[in-house]
């Protein structure tokens, strides 16, 4: 194997950043276009929860038998598969105009994105969940929301100048690009090698941090853990249509400062890591997302800065994916990291696909009973809070992590 920071690693490891990238602009692009793909397909609020949501059902759908993957053949195969698969789906979608062939690309670009954020966690957490490997995958996560802001104003602007089919073709030619980068930088002997101290180190504090308490605790952390970032990926794009009146730019810089703010607060989490434990951490943000949720719930159509902000520190609860998966790895085996990794990044990405499908269900349910503008988004807003307040009891079963001391 070879050394941890050997100069091909740190360029895989930079590679496999770069497709985490697209993955982020893939996650959160939809809020931006929404109306224009309300528009050229005519999709009704529930066939736009659906489209939404395929990139996450198939993200939840595909996490198990990647991590099953990655446990037997390492990270390269699967996510140079993956990104194949993906980079078919992403340069049809801009083609198609037919709505069954825009949602079967979309679970293509799900299929494509999917293994790319747990292939990073793999990649640096096989080595432990120290200080440094948590510092690495914090920073990791960091730098992949500026595919985030990629799909925030750059998008808008690029909407503006040739239109969203093209911009999408575009990214689509880069996630070509993606994977010609994995297939030649990334090398690595298949399967995970066992590390009998770490594995042992585990076994030994298994009483405390394995508990079925304590997984199922992550479990519900996770299937919470981005349901906020929903209005950044997706929704808020409809919301500050409808409420504020935001046109296709206003909506990327909204979007664009929910990136920018959440790209500061995940560089920003190793120093806080000092002054307190991880569960202490994630409680917090679960509360913040929570109480957010709630006033949004209460007053929705009050300021077009009240929901701007508070929109952007929804999508910042997400920051702490990666404090969720350093917990679990406290607790699971080296030689299974990629299945348990997979189970949970699973629940992640379900609690994005299941608010998706919802928020549809509750938009056109409340649009039968003549409930629009404010009283529906409302609705929205409190089934969020419900959501993460899931999150916040989840995490509060959650195994205790150091942080990254004083």
């Amino acid at each position: 194997m070879r050394a941890p920071h050997s100069p091909s690693r740190k360029l895989a490891l930079l590679v496999l950043t770069g497709a985490y990238v697209l993955s982020q602009f893939y996650r959160s692009y939809v809020a931006v276009i929404a109306t224009q793909l309300i528009d050229d397909f005519r999709l009704s609020p529930q066939m736009f929860g659906l489209f939404a949501g395929a990139l996450y059902f198939t993200f939840a759908i595909a996490q198990l038998p990647i991590g099953l993957a990655f446990d037997r053949f390492g990270v390269r195969r699967p996510v140079l598969f993956c990104l194949c698969v993906g980079s078919v789906g992403a340069l049809l979608l801009p083609l198609t105009r037919s709505v069954p062939v825009a949602i079967i690309a979309h679970v293509c670009v799900g299929i494509g994105c999917a293994p790319l954020y747990m292939g990073l966690l793999n990649f640096v957490l096989k080595s432990g969940n120290g200080a440094e490997q948590v510092r690495t995958i914090t920073r990791a996560s960091a730098l992949g929301y500026v595919g985030a802001i990629a799909a925030g104003l750059p998008l808008a602007l690029g909407v503006e100048l040739m239109g969203w089919r093209w911009s999408l073709a575009i990214v689509g030619l880069l996630m070509v690009l993606a994977a010609v980068g994995v297939a030649l930088t990334l090398r690595e002997d298949a399967g995970t090698p066992r590390n009998p101290g770490i594995d042992g180190a585990v076994a030994g504090q298994r009483s405390a941090m394995t508990s079925w308490v304590a997984f199922s605790g992550l479990v519900l952390a996770s299937f919470a853990l981005i349901a906020g970032g929903t209005f950044r990926m997706s929704w808020g794009g409809p919301y500050f249509a409808d409420i504020f009146q935001f046109d296709v730019v206003q909506r990327g810089y909204a979007m664009t400062a929910a990136s920018v703010l959440a790209i500061g607060w995940a560089l920003s989490i190793p120093r806080v890591l000092r002054f307190m434990d991880t569960r202490t951490l994630v409680r917090c943000a679960f509360a913040v997302g929570v109480v957010s949720a709630l006033i949004l719930a209460q007053w929705p159509a009050r300021s077009p800065w009240l929901g701007v902000a508070l929109v952007c520190v929804l999508f910042c609860v997400g920051s702490i994916h990666p404090l969720v998966m350093s917990q679990a790895r406290s607790v699971v085996p080296q030689r299974r990291l990629g299945l348990w990794l997979g189970v949970l990044n699973s629940m992640v990405f379900l609690g994005v696909a299941v608010s998706n499908s919802a928020f549809g269900w509750i938009a056109e349910h409340s649009e039968r009973h003549g409930i629009l503008g404010g009283p529906m988004y409302s609705r929205l807003f409190f089934f969020t809070a419900t959501v993460m307040l899931i999150g916040w009891l989840g995490a509060t079963l959650s195994p205790r992590v150091a942080g990254g001391g004083r």
